[in-house]
């Protein structure tokens, strides 16, 4: 494994590297991960395929300088990437919130992949206290964004409304984790007030529902527990063209060990990604 740097205009950006073919895939990992989750992939790489997994900002060994991070600057570490690695064209696989961040992409990249596979994304329409705070209007999020540095009093807030029932266990569990450090909270902060920016599901998933050039391909567990399957089943009906895959036994955690083997050798196979740099 070769593990390299991107210099951005706003910060570094760590990736690893897997493999040395000529046809080109890109992964972005999911929440609190970084890029060497996609490791557990290289036993199933072809010997024509690369795959580089970026360490997202405030993730990894990424040296992020700004509070935020806009889908502009994941565009101009691919171009460094694709100039680098001599390719117009490349596939990406993202997971949870990497695959939020390629639906994400979509407008302004989709006319360059190959292939899109998302993997158990988040950012799908749900219901709860994820739903409400996700969906809060920025303005907001930043002024909430303020206590983050009070996490003893937020940590009490979350362990009261657990006491009350008001909050489930994943959330609270969620909370405390994410706040116990000073790059925790950071990092927390930074994704939180990021993707409000995003573009809306809405508007990728219409854009996406318009093309045909591209394999489009979703993959769940019928056991997540953190996104509920009505989510993934808005998705499917958002873009017809999406092809389903569901592994009965698997719950969020599609690059567990286990759970890999009946989805990742299928993964690859049919890659036609041009390797003509222009």
């Amino acid at each position: 494994m070769q593990k390299n740097e991107l210099h951005l205009t706003h910060g570094t950006i760590s990736y690893h590297h897997y493999g040395n073919g000529p046809q080109l895939w890109l992964a972005l990992h999911g929440f609190a991960q970084d890029g060497s989750v996609f490791a557990a992939l290289t036993p199933y790489l072809p010997k024509d395929t690369c795959l580089i997994a970026l360490d997202l900002p405030w993730h990894g060994a990424s040296d992020w300088k700004k509070d935020i991070f806009s889908t502009t600057d994941i565009q101009e570490a691919i171009d460094l990437l694709l100039a680098e690695k001599q390719q117009v064209k490349y596939s990406l696989i993202g997971f949870s919130f990497g695959a939020r961040l390629a639906l994400a992409l979509t407008r302004e990249e989709a006319q360059r992949w190959e292939r899109l596979v998302l993997l158990a994304p988040d950012g799908l329409p749900r219901r709860g206290w994820y739903a409400f705070f996700d969906h809060l209007p920025l303005v907001v999020k930043k002024q909430v964004a303020r206590l983050f540095d009070r996490s003893e009093l937020l940590l009490k807030w979350a362990n009261n409304l657990y006491e009350w029932k008001w909050l489930d266990a994943f959330s609270v569990k969620f909370v405390r984790q994410h706040l116990q450090t000073e790059a925790n909270r950071k990092r927390l902060k930074g994704v939180w007030l990021s993707a409000a920016a995003f573009p809306t599901l809405k508007s990728s998933c219409s854009f996406l529902s318009k093309t045909s050039h591209q394999t489009l391909q979703l993959i769940t567990g019928e056991r997540d527990a953190v996104i509920p399957p009505a989510s993934f089943a808005y998705l499917a009906q958002q873009i017809p063209t999406l092809q389903w895959t569901k592994i009965a036994e698997a719950g969020h955690d599609l690059l567990h060990a286990n759970i890999l083997p009946q989805w990742a050798p299928d993964l690859f196979k049919d890659s036609h990604a041009d390797t003509h740099p222009e």
